[in-house]
């Protein structure tokens, strides 16, 4: 053997070791970072924001405290304050009158009853004079626009309008569970969901980018390792083939075999694709000023395959179990056990070759691996709910007519769907490969 052929299997070994690191590196960040957007997406979910009526209250007496705040008694406004309080006053006084007539006329059904209703009804008439008190009502009406300029009855109220907004809100609207949102609070060490979406938007934008580059390097360097093997310098020492080609390595077959199935871990484990629907902002006005509700999420998912067959086996149901094992069944074992298999058949490894599951596998599996059916499967998941989602966010957008709604759409393909991709690429070249020497093979 060549010290140039040392060299290249040297850097072979080299490129996988490092390349299996990096897969172990990647699977274990990518999931950091999923659990990272989850977080962000259940913190600003749309249930603690937009739906929570507690919110609304909030912004509410917000603007009111800020009107009363800046609330001025001039000249200019004072003679529509006082009709204001003037038609108040009268209101009340009439609705006074009334209920007391009403009383007393129904103090009850005999003559007795009868007789004590009309001397009540008479004193009152002889002790309150309605109409007098209808000829103050001017100057009833000045005292109150006078408590009203003072900074310690517009707390009054300001406190007041809060306390009957929030036992309407608590009267007619049920209470947000908000106990998964201080969990995660605590857990990221936030005391508010505002600081918290900020510290956790800045580690997901800090670690984005260079788990791309990890992601790109992995592909170089299984790109390396596929290279050096099927160079025909690498094959120097390998037995030639029937047809006068080299026969390839069995030590460099098991790089390739072994890079492929990294791929293939990669797939399974990290996630494929993420499912967003998002209000950036909504905008309206209230008084004169805007109350605006920003970052609603309407629904977050990220999953990968082997979170889908944990989440179907979890339902229970008989029919999500057996989908789950279909899909382990024909986009995971199928083409991870024709790839080993085919490497046994190929160097009839401890002589099983011509055992009914290695020859299955290696020569006849091939209509029944389902993995590059799934990647479309999957790419046309992303279309379907992009262009979905999309759609309905528009939808919202333009029924808001008195509300300014800018709405996001988020779906994207995660780097486990390439890494899928590039196992598929990968297992079918090596596949397509390696049942070529076989049929050499046959064929002598």
């Amino acid at each position: 053997m060549s010290a140039a052929l040392i060299a290249r299997r040297a850097f072979a070994l080299l490129c996988f070791a490092a390349a299996l690191g990096l897969a172990i590196h990647l699977i274990g960040e990518l999931n950091r970072l999923k659990g990272l957007k989850t977080d962000l997406a259940e913190i600003n979910n749309v249930r603690y924001g937009l739906l929570d009526a507690d919110q609304w209250v909030s912004r509410v007496s917000g603007v009111l405290e800020r009107r009363i705040e800046g609330f001025e008694l001039t000249e200019a406004n004072r003679p529509q304050i006082k009709r204001a309080v003037e038609q108040a006053l009268e209101t009340l006084l009439s609705q006074v009158e009334q209920y007391l007539r009403r009383r007393h006329q129904q103090a009850g059904g005999s003559w007795l009853d009868q007789l004590k209703g009309a001397i009540q009804q008479g004193l009152q008439d002889l002790l309150v004079d309605f109409d007098s008190l209808r000829r103050k009502v001017p100057e009833y009406a000045d005292l109150v626009v006078e408590e009203l300029s003072k900074p310690e009855a517009r707390r009054e109220i300001q406190a007041q309008l809060a306390t009957f907004l929030k036992q309407a809100a608590d009267a007619s609207f049920a209470k947000t569970e908000r106990s998964r949102l201080e969990a995660l609070l605590a857990h990221h060490g936030c005391v508010e969901p505002q600081a918290c979406t900020l510290e956790i938007g800045a580690r997901i934008a800090e670690s984005s980018r260079p788990l791309l580059y990890q992601v790109a390097g992995l592909f170089a360097l299984i790109g390396a390792i596929f290279l050096v093997c099927l160079s025909p310098q690498s094959q120097g020492g390998a037995a030639p083939a029937p047809a006068g080609r080299p026969r390839m390595d069995p030590y460099q077959l098991s790089l390739l075999s072994g890079a492929t199935l990294i791929l293939l871990a990669g797939g399974i484990l990290t996630p494929m694709i993420e499912i967003e629907a998002r209000i950036t902002e909504l905008r309206l006005l209230l008084m004169g000023e805007p109350v605006i509700f920003a970052d609603q999420v309407l629904y977050f998912q990220t999953k990968s395959i082997f979170d889908v067959v944990l989440i179907l086996v979890r339902a229970g149901g008989a029919d999500m179990i057996l989908v789950a094992v279909l899909i382990v069944l024909f986009s995971v074992i199928f083409p991870a056990l024709k790839v080993l298999a085919t490497y046994v058949y190929y160097y009839d490894v401890r002589g099983l070759r011509h055992s009914a599951p290695v020859h299955f596998f290696a020569l006849r599996s091939a209509k029944w691996s389902m993995a590059d059916v799934l990647v479309i499967a999957i790419f046309m998941a992303y279309i379907g709910f992009s262009g979905l989602v999309g759609s309905q966010l528009g939808a919202l957008s333009r029924a808001a007519k008195a509300v300014e709604v800018l709405t996001t759409n988020g779906t994207t393909l995660a780097p486990g769907f390439y890494l899928f991709l590039g196992f598929v690429l990968a297992s079918l070249l090596l596949s397509s490969l390696l049942e070529s020497r076989i049929g050499e093979g046959h064929s002598t």
